[in-house]
């Protein structure tokens, strides 16, 4: 009773916080986020087919559900060539998650073709992103993702869940695909 008007990020989280704390839909508005474009820029020439991930590199951000579609677009040759790199923030919490991702990917025999990028800072960021072929980071329930932002400055599109912020996102930027998260074959279509 005491706050006036709140401030969400996207349509989805005002509604999800709304129905949290039991507020009317008008004491919420919805300023989406934003970022400094300095140095986010297209690439000069066009990168190799590669995939990438950046986020932090936790379960909640779902690179697993990333590695198990890559694993499929190798092993059935639907992509040949393509790589992955997987980078985002990283802490000692983090490691043995991102060991297990390791360890599948050796048991698929693709080490050789997939880059982890850890705790990368902004400039090495912005490198990273132009490498890019398409950006995929399948998270349930994201509020907003800035990643969707620093990838569609840098000319790089999205393939993302139909899910959270997602589709106000990409209906607001035309700069990718949604899929229907419904495991790795759907993320690999």
């Amino acid at each position: 009773q005491d706050v006036s008007r709140f401030v969400a990020i996207s349509q989805y989280y005002g509604r999800t916080m709304a129905g949290r704390l039991g507020l009317p839909a008008d004491q919420i508005a919805v300023v989406p986020n934003g970022i400094n474009l300095d140095g986010f820029d297209r690439a000069a020439e066009p990168p190799p087919r590669t995939i990438g991930f950046l986020a932090r590199l936790t379960p909640l951000k779902g690179p697993h559900h990333l590695v198990e579609a890559f694993i499929l677009l190798r092993s059935q040759g639907r992509c040949p060539g393509v790589c992955l790199k997987i980078a985002g923030a990283q802490t000692g919490a983090d490691l043995p998650y991102v060991q297990q991702l390791q360890s599948r990917i050796a048991a698929a025999g693709l080490t050789s073709e997939v880059e982890f990028l850890p705790n990368l800072e902004r400039r090495a960021k912005q490198d990273f992103l132009r490498s890019l072929t398409v950006l995929s980071v399948p998270a349930a329930g994201e509020a907003f993702g800035l990643y969707v932002l620093e990838a569609l400055a840098c000319g790089v599109p999205v393939v993302l869940p139909a899910d959270g912020a997602f589709p106000e996102l990409l209906a607001a930027t035309n700069g990718g695909v949604l899929y229907e998260p419904s495991g790795a074959g759907a993320l690999a279509d």
